[in-house]
């Protein structure tokens, strides 16, 4: 098993660190693309420093920032998430989650505002059930896993996780933002 950080074991470190790896990737990706120059090694490749940390470290890390979360008491808001895999085109376009009670009150497709059907998205699709498929998913023993959090509320901004590497089409990612407490 291999959970990965950036940089630091921290939380701010962290995100910081994925964050800035993620960004040099579509730099990269869109800089590449098309380009009739030829890049020396010095400029495409960006130097990150990856460690391996534990299980145990991520887990309470996950659990520090659910804590946070839990701290604002927030029960009720609007959350943009968009699942990454190899899944069906329409649960993978980005979704506006309405959550009231910690429970998916409505989601509608960020592009058209039609109502999504149930069976592209699930009750993990709150800030809580990615918390608790984290959880799951630390249980299961994956092989690699990676999670950035809200430096304000704690809650997961991106996860990715690899249940096995020799395997195709297993792993997944799913990016959350704009978290909007109801008020």
């Amino acid at each position: 098993m291999l959970f990965r950080i950036e940089n630091q074991i921290s939380a701010n470190s962290l995100l910081r660190g994925l964050s800035n790896l993620f960004l040099a990737s579509v730099f990269l990706f869109v800089t590449a693309c098309g380009s009739d120059k030829e890049d020396t090694a010095e400029t495409t490749k960006p130097k990150v420093v990856v460690e391996a940390v534990s299980e145990k470290d991520v887990a309470a890390e996950m659990r520090a920032n659910k804590e946070k979360w839990l701290s604002y008491g927030i029960t009720d808001y609007k959350i943009e998430m968009q699942k990454i895999c190899f899944c069906s085109k329409d649960a993978v376009r980005l979704m506006i989650f309405d959550v009231v009670g910690n429970k998916i009150n409505e989601v509608r497709y960020a592009d058209t505002g039609e109502i999504v059907d149930a069976k592209n998205y699930s009750e993990d699709n709150t800030v809580v059930g990615l918390f608790n498929l984290v959880e799951g998913s630390i249980s299961k023993n994956p092989e690699e896993i990676s999670i950035i959090y809200d430096e304000r509320y704690g809650y997961i901004k991106q996860l990715s996780i690899d249940f096995q590497q020799n395997i195709a089409d297993d792993e997944f990612s799913i990016i959350a933002s704009n978290m909007k407490p109801h008020t």
